[in-house]
């Protein structure tokens, strides 16, 4: 069989430049200690942390893009993600007005890097769509060495993690007893390293074309969690640009989708749509200034913070800090919205709210059911 083409989602240049060449360019930053990552101190650390998070929510908030631009999504599950994401921020503050924040910290940050790999495991089946039919046994060796090659470097965290890193307290990462795991894992990921090359030799020859975009994604993933390995002094801040590369792909993830179903629906994208090329700088301005205003709001109300580098920062200075249930409220702002994200991601990504897929598998008849993307979120 000879596959005529790349699977790529956008272009080769499009998903080029957003899922890989950008990612990379800020990890290579770190890596070399290249500003703004270079003689960091606690401050700046600081800054360059909350402008990461401030990116962090920027995609979460590109997911509502998703949910109200999608033309396949339902109009009862527009109404459950909202009332969902606002009735979990009371919960979870109810929760910490009874409990301990630590134990939402371990999990939530477990359930990050659950998060991270699912993302990566979506990038490389779609790209995996030109592979043909697999065995089994390659099934399992390309999923094992997704999973392996980010939560291998997390396992080793636990050994080598720094017992005091001055910016963030993650002193429970540190537990030596995690190297009766490390081992086994590096071999594993070694066997199914070899295992996966052979394969994809293979598949190349007969396909009579090597998948680029599939093991760039999962180059990608293996050379950024790798580096956490590397970063011995300040790992919080390797982990964070990690959560960037994951930030950025999603939020390109969301522009091309997005795009691609206009273009499906409407054959043209008007100048004046979240998804054409202007469009994107609109796109990318509201979600950031939303990140901003909704950091600016949670670290006023649940840490004392006036953020005036934030730029909207100062819009919330005026709020009264009082320790109890309204800072628990502020603090929940942010462990709820980013567990909303967690949980309801896999859900807007299913084939069935996939345009492209369901008219490619003659599902998607009746277009006059469905209204195009909109202009709005």
């Amino acid at each position: 069989m000879q596959v005529k083409s790349q699977p790529w989602m956008h272009s080769w240049y499009g998903d080029s430049l957003g899922f890989f060449l950008i990612p990379l360019a800020f990890l290579l930053l770190a890596l070399f200690s290249f500003p703004p990552f270079g003689n960091i101190g606690p401050h700046s650390l600081s800054r360059v942390i909350f402008w990461v998070l401030v990116i962090d929510w920027a995609h979460i908030f590109a997911q509502w893009h998703r949910i109200y631009c999608n033309p396949l999504e339902s109009k009862q599950a527009k109404w459950i993600y909202p009332l969902s994401y606002l009735a979990l921020i009371p919960l979870v503050a109810l929760y910490f007005q009874l409990s301990e924040i630590d134990h939402v910290e371990k999990f939530l940050i477990y359930f990050v890097i659950y998060h991270f790999i699912k993302q990566h495991f979506g990038f490389i089946r779609i790209y995996s769509k030109t592979d043909g039919q697999k065995s089994k046994f390659e099934s399992y060796t390309e999923t094992a060495l997704i999973y392996l090659c980010m939560w291998t470097p997390v396992f080793y965290w636990h050994i080598d993690f720094p017992k005091k890193d001055f910016y963030w307290n993650l002193h429970f990462l540190r537990n030596p007893v995690t190297q009766n795991i490390f081992y086994p894992a590096i071999i594993a990921y070694g066997f199914c390293l070899i295992a996966y090359v052979i394969a994809e030799y293979k598949r190349t020859i007969r396909n009579q074309m090597f998948n680029w975009p599939k093991n760039l994604a999962l180059g990608l993933a293996a050379f950024g969690w790798g580096l956490v390995s590397i970063m011995v002094e300040s790992k919080i801040l390797i982990f964070f640009t990690v959560v960037l590369v994951h930030d950025l792909s999603y939020i390109f993830l969301v522009w091309f989708t997005g795009r691609r179903d206009e273009k499906l629906l409407n054959k043209k994208i008007s100048w004046y749509s979240w998804w054409s090329v202007p469009g994107f700088s609109w796109f990318l301005f509201s979600i950031v200034l939303m990140g901003q205003l909704t950091m600016a709001l949670h670290g006023r109300v649940g840490h004392n913070l006036d953020r005036d580098w934030l730029i909207v920062g100062k819009i919330f200075g005026g709020i009264p800090f009082s320790e109890g249930w309204w800072q628990n409220v502020g603090l929940a702002l942010f462990y709820a919205t980013q567990a909303h994200h967690y949980f309801i991601d896999k859900y807007l990504w299913k084939k069935e709210k996939d345009l492209s897929f369901m008219m490619k598998t003659g599902q998607f008849k009746n277009e006059s059911e469905v209204s195009a993307p909109g202009n709005a979120a």
